[in-house]
C-alpha cells in the first residue's frame, strides 16, 4: 500500500468508482474517483478533521458508502454524486466508556446495516435512500459473551438472521436469541480480511501468511493458503469450472493461486505443490488441512533510464473475466490496469506489469464539458486578462474605435506631406509623441462593465464550466473589479463559486504573480484569497443561513481552511526574513551615503589646499 493511502473500496461489480482516504498536506482527506466510461476520471475531495482516522469504507450501493473512523464515536454516510458534503452524521451510544466503530456490514435483501463498536455493542440500522434520514436506528445492545473486540462482521450465507464476528476467533451470532452458537480458534492478531463465497468464508489475519477457507457448515478449516509475506487483501473469483484467489501482501505484489476451489482436480506440476501439513489439525475433526502455495506473482515496476524499481499495488477487484489492479499515481489519483486472468494460464513465476505513464492532465482533473473553452475553437473567441477587453463584446464601440482609428491614420498621412517631416530628428519626435498619445489613448478607451463579467461567471458556474471559470479566475487581477462582480452575484451561486475556489486554492493550480511572491505564496493563491475574501463580507450571512449553522459551514470549508493553514505557516518567518532584508539593504544604501559624503568632502578639501 503506498505510503499516504489509509484506505480504499471499490464501489463493486461492475466498476464505477473507487472511495478512498490518504494523508495530503499532513491531514486525512476522502476522495472518490468515477472510473465507469460514463464520466470523466475526476477526484472529488473533502477535508477530514485532523484528528480523524478513517479506517474503512463500505459501499451500501452504487451511490452511497460508508466512511468509519478508528478514534471517534460516530461514523458519516457519503453521496459519491457530491461528496463536498456529509450526507449524514450517526453518532454512537455515549457511554462511561467511549467507543468506536469497528466493522460494519450491509444486508442488501433486507435493506439493513449492521455495525459493531470497540465496546462490542451492536448496532442495527435500516437504510432508506429516498429518506430524508437514510439511516434509523432500530436497535442496539451489547454481545456480553465477548471477551475480545470484533474487527470485522458480516453477514452468514447460510442464515441472514446469523452474524459472522471475526476477530483472533470466528463467532457464529443468532440475532433472535442474541447468542453465540458456535466458535473456532484460527490467529493470533485480529482479522484484517474476509470473503464470504458459496458456503464457506477466507479469513486472514494481520501480520500472517495464512488465508483460512473455512467450510461454515462444519465451521472447519479445508484449506489454508500459505504467501510468501503478510496478506493485506485479497479477492477470490469463481467462474464456470475456474477459480482465482489474489492476494495483496505487504510488499506490495500481488499472489496468484490457481483453481482455489477445486484443488481435488489438480495435476501434474501443479500437485506436486499441495503439501499435506500435519501439525494443523483442528479440535473438531481428525481430517489433514491441505496447504497450497502461491503458483504466480504479479509486479508492477517503473523503468526509469534503464533500471527497474519495483511498486506497490494498492487495490485489487475482479470484473468478470477481468483482474483490476489500481495503484496511486502522485499519491493522489488511481491507476487502472487490468487483464483477462480466464484465459491466462499463470504458468510463469513471475509477471511483471510495467507502471503507465499517465499524468495528472490525462487523467482529467476537472471534468471535461461539452462547453469548455478547451473545446470551443470559435475565431471571435475573447480572452479574459484584466477584464478590460469585455469592451471588444460591443459592436458600437468597435465602430466607433475603427472610426477613430480611420481618422487617425488620415491625419497622418496629411502631416507626412507637410514639412514638420521634411528631417530625420522630426520624424522621431513625431513618433515619440504618437507613441505616448497612444498609450494614453489605450489606457482610458477601456471602460469595463462589471455586469459583463458577473453574466459570464454566472454562466461558468450555471453550466459546470470549470475551463471558463479557471480562465476567469487566472485572468481577473484588479481587486475593484473582483468586489464589484462578488457583489453583484446571485446568491443561488454562492455556495458553489466557493467550493470551486477552495478546490482551486488546495490543488495549488496558477502561475507565479508578483503579489503572490510579495506574500511569500508562490503562486497566484493572492488572487484566490481576494475573491474568497470578498465572497465572505459579501455573502456571509446568506453562507451561514444556507449551510444550517456554524457546524455545518465549518465542514463545508475544511477544505478551504485546511489549505490556508498550510499556505500561513511561514508566514511569521517570511515576514521576519522581508524585515530583515530590509534593514540590510538600509544599511548598505546609509554606508553609500556616509561614502560619498566622505569622498566629496575629501575632494573639495584637496581643491581648497
Amino acid at each position: 500500500m503506498s505510503n499516504s493511502l489509509i484506505a480504499s473500496e471499490f464501489s463493486g461489480v461492475p466498476v464505477t468508482g473507487i472511495a478512498f482516504t490518504n494523508i495530503s498536506l499532513n491531514k486525512p482527506v476522502l476522495k472518490y474517483q468515477p472510473l465507469n466510461n460514463t464520466s470523466s476520471q475526476s477526484v472529488s475531495p473533502l477535508a477530514l478533521d485532523s484528528s480523524s482516522q478513517p479506517s474503512t469504507i463500505l459501499w451500501l450501493d452504487e451511490v452511497y458508502f460508508l466512511v468509519l473512523y478508528n478514534n471517534k464515536p460516530f461514523f458519516e454516510l457519503m453521496n459519491s454524486n457530491d461528496i463536498s458534503r456529509i450526507d449524514q452524521h450517526i453518532n454512537l451510544v455515549i457511554s462511561s466508556n467511549p467507543a468506536s466503530c469497528s466493522s460494519a456490514t450491509y444486508d442488501k435483501s433486507n435493506n439493513i446495516l449492521y455495525l459493531m463498536d470497540t465496546s462490542n455493542r451492536l448496532y442495527t440500522y435500516n437504510f432508506d435512500s429516498f429518506a430524508d434520514l437514510k439511516l434509523e436506528e432500530s436497535s442496539n445492545y451489547v454481545i456480553v459473551e465477548l471477551n475480545e473486540s470484533i474487527s470485522k462482521i458480516s453477514i452468514s450465507p447460510l442464515d441472514n438472521n446469523k452474524l459472522l464476528l471475526m476477530s483472533n476467533t470466528l463467532y457464529e451470532f443468532d440475532l433472535q436469541s442474541q447468542q453465540i452458537e458456535r466458535s473456532i480458534n484460527l490467529f493470533v492478531e485480529k482479522t484484517n480480511c474476509y470473503q464470504i463465497i458459496d458456503s464457506s468464508i477466507l479469513i486472514s489475519s494481520q501480520n500472517d501468511r495464512f488465508i483460512n477457507l473455512i467450510d461454515l457448515l462444519q465451521f472447519k478449516v479445508q484449506t489454508i493458503f500459505v504467501s510468501n509475506s503478510s496478506i493485506i487483501k485479497f479477492e477470490l473469483i469463481k467462474y464456470k469450472n475456474k477459480s482465482i484467489l489474489a492476494a495483496i501482501d505487504e510488499d506490495g505484489f500481488v499472489e496468484i493461486f490457481k483453481d482455489a476451489l477445486n484443488i481435488q482436480n489438480l495435476n501434474g506440476n501443479e500437485s506436486e505443490k499441495l503439501t499435506l501439513n500435519s501439525k494443523r489439525r483442528r479440535r473438531n475433526g481428525n481430517k489433514l488441512v491441505t496447504s497450497i502455495q502461491s503458483v504466480c506473482i504479479l509486479k508492477l515496476f517503473n523503468d526509469l533510464n534503464g533500471v527497474k524499481s519495483f511498486n506497490k499495488i494498492d487495490n485489487i477487484i475482479f470484473d468478470h473475466d477481468q483482474i483490476t489492479i489500481a495503484y496511486l499515481q502522485n499519491e493522489n489519483y488511481f491507476i487502472l490496469d487490468n487483464f483477462n486472468w480466464f484465459s491466462n494460464k499463470f504458468d510463469q513465476p513471475e509477471i511483471l506489469i510495467q507502471r503507465k505513464k499517465q499524468s495528472i492532465d490525462r487523467l482529467k482533473i476537472r471534468n471535461d464539458d461539452k462547453a469548455s473553452l478547451n473545446i470551443y475553437k470559435e475565431d471571435n473567441q475573447v480572452t479574459i486578462r484584466t477584464g478590460e477587453n469585455f469592451i471588444d463584446l460591443d459592436p458600437i464601440v468597435q465602430e466607433e474605435e475603427k472610426v477613430n482609428g480611420e481618422k487617425e491614420i488620415d491625419d497622418e498621412d496629411d502631416e507626412d506631406n507637410g514639412d514638420d517631416f521634411n528631417t530625420l530628428v522630426s520624424r522621431l519626435e513625431k513618433t515619440t509623441e504618437n507613441k505616448i498619445n497612444n498609450k494614453k489613448k489605450e489606457s482610458n478607451k477601456f471602460q469595463f462593465k462589471v455586469g459583463t463579467l458577473t453574466t459570464n461567471l454566472s454562466q461558468a458556474l450555471r453550466n459546470n464550466d470549470t475551463s471558463m471559470f479557471d480562465t476567469i479566475i487566472n485572468n481577473t487581477t484588479d481587486e475593484n473589479i473582483v468586489r464589484s462582480t462578488i457583489s453583484q452575484l446571485e446568491q443561488n451561486f454562492i455556495l458553489k463559486i466557493l467550493d470551486k475556489l477552495s478546490e482551486l486554492l488546495y490543488k495549488n493550480k496558477f502561475k507565479n504573480t508578483n503579489e503572490a511572491a510579495e506574500f511569500g505564496m508562490g503562486n497566484a493563491s493572492i488572487s484566490l484569497t481576494t475573491w474568497i475574501r470578498y465572497v465572505l463580507i459579501y455573502h456571509g450571512t446568506y453562507l451561514i443561513s444556507a449551510a444550517n449553522g456554524n457546524g455545518e459551514l465549518r465542514r463545508r470549508l475544511g477544505l478551504l481552511g485546511m489549505s490556508l493553514e498550510i499556505r500561513s505557516g511561514n508566514m511569521n518567518r517570511l515576514l521576519e526574513l522581508k524585515g530583515r532584508l530590509a534593514m540590510v539593504s538600509m544599511k548598505v544604501a546609509v554606508t553609500r551615503e556616509l561614502e560619498n559624503l566622505d569622498t566629496n568632502g575629501e575632494a573639495d578639501f584637496d581643491e581648497e589646499d
